[in-house]
């Protein structure tokens, strides 16, 4: 401290001159993609936890305990950060060393050495890292998009299943107690006389099948609400919110989008693996302060520098990332492919599934009949068998609980159309807010 004491005020000089610089070398405002993202973010609120146990209130909780979700924001958030350190080569980087030697190669007296690099020119190199970065930024936003609509796709599900499970349970719970007023009226046949034994333990035996059938209902609704209360911390469940919006692709889809930035960004890569040998030239204002008889020294540096040969890694660079445009290239014309195949088989499902609710109600209303029947036939005439009676039974609940299961995959089916037509989140009040402090847009930035 004294031998630097002594320099006086070429010290205070040189360290104002360092705070100055380090003023200068600091980031301007976030520009490109952060930028955007930031306006639009900005008069946006905050997604506020439901307050209810509806569908809407479920997914608002859900989605605010969504690990997915939470890990794709911090994607965007260390993407945004990266082309921060990509934008910082365009602008004046700071050095500043103290040190000083003994003896003949010795570096002599202690000496502070202030250093600041600025790049003048690299031909694009830098700007292409900095757009490269940027379309990163772009990719983990539209995957955080995409996460949010595959949690709250998968919130739904989960409360569906629960109501599900619930109505299937009381189908059951019915063909239990049908099956066993069956067996009462079948034991008071067999100790008159009016039936045989084997009647009654068929009977038995299918009492038993149904219990099964009610102990697999009970484990499987008991499973749909834990799964529930872990994704939302609700275990009530309910019907999901038909969506009428159709299932028609409105735009491309999130994996379509990713898939062309995807595109895009091996072209850059490309183009800076065939450009690596271009030189990139920077100017460094140097200052130094010494002790002693040493007086302060000013200068300036211009350096070129270019990566001529890297044992083969240049032309391997300029390989791989050839090879991943091509691969970019077929990811894209596959998403494309499978969004249109994905979203006319969802509406396929749901034509399909719209005809068989109508042949399964009416076959249950058919089997109704046929129950009443078949009943007067054995226990009134004694002209039906107890297995054909017992069958009628059975198929008269089978039908009712295909009829609940399938309701629910028609449930699901416009889920996934409600996605391919961005009608998911404006149906769930989502859209217009900020979750992690990115907007919850459907369009392009």
């Amino acid at each position: 401290m004294k031998l630097f004491a002594e320099a006086g005020l070429r010290g205070t000089a040189i360290l104002g001159s360092c705070l100055l610089a380090l003023a200068g070398c600091s980031l301007p405002a976030p520009d490109g993609t952060e930028a955007a993202l930031i306006a639009r973010a900005k008069d946006m609120p905050p997604l506020a936890p439901g307050q209810g146990r509806a569908a809407k209130d479920m997914v608002r909780n859900g989605l605010l305990l969504h690990p997915d979700v939470r890990e794709a924001a911090s994607s965007v958030a260390a993407s945004a950060d990266q082309v921060r350190v990509r934008r910082g080569a365009l602008f004046p980087a700071l050095g500043m060393t103290v040190g000083g030697g003994a003896g003949s190669a010795g570096d002599g007296d202690p000496a502070l050495r202030m250093n600041v690099s600025q790049l003048l020119m690299d031909f694009g190199k830098t700007k292409r890292a900095v757009t490269s970065a940027d379309m990163d930024l772009q990719i983990d936003y539209i995957t955080f998009q995409k996460a949010v609509d595959d949690a709250a796709v998968e919130l739904l599900e989960a409360y569906d299943a629960v109501r599900m499970n619930t109505e299937a349970l009381a189908v059951y719970k019915k063909q239990l107690a049908a099956m066993t007023e069956l067996q009462k009226l079948v034991s008071e046949r067999v100790e008159i006389g009016a039936t045989t034994a084997p009647d009654l333990l068929e009977t038995q035996k299918r009492v038993q099948n149904a219990a099964f059938l009610v102990q697999d209902a009970e484990l499987a609704l008991a499973d749909a609400r834990e799964q529930l209360e872990r994704r939302s911390g609700q275990s009530a469940g309910g019907a999901v919110p038909e969506f009428r919006g159709g299932c028609a692709l409105r735009g491309e889809t999130d994996k379509m989008r990713i898939a062309r930035l995807k595109m895009a960004k091996a072209e850059i890569d490309l183009e800076q693996a065939q450009k690596a040998r271009v030189p990139k030239i920077t100017v460094s204002p140097l200052a130094r302060l010494g002790t002693g008889d040493t007086s302060t020294g000013l200068g300036l540096n211009l350096g070129v520098s270019s990566d001529l040969l890297e044992g083969g890694a240049l032309t391997a660079r300029a390989s791989v990332a050839r090879n991943a445009r091509d691969a970019a290239e077929a990811a894209l014309d596959s998403a494309d492919r499978d969004a249109s195949l994905s979203s006319r088989k969802a509406l396929r499902d749901i034509t399909a599934g719209a005809r068989r609710q109508e042949m399964l109600k009416r076959q249950i209303a058919l089997l109704a009949e046929t129950r009443n029947l078949y009943r007067s036939q054995y226990f009134d005439l004694g002209k039906r068998s107890v297995s054909d009676l017992l069958d009628n039974e059975e198929e008269f609940y089978t039908r009712q609980a295909e009829l609940v299961e399938l309701s629910s995959k028609m449930a699901v089916n416009r889920l996934h159309c409600a996605v391919y037509a961005r009608t998911l989140r404006g149906s769930m009040d989502l859209a217009g807010q900020t979750l992690y402090n990115l907007p919850l847009e459907a369009d392009n930035l």
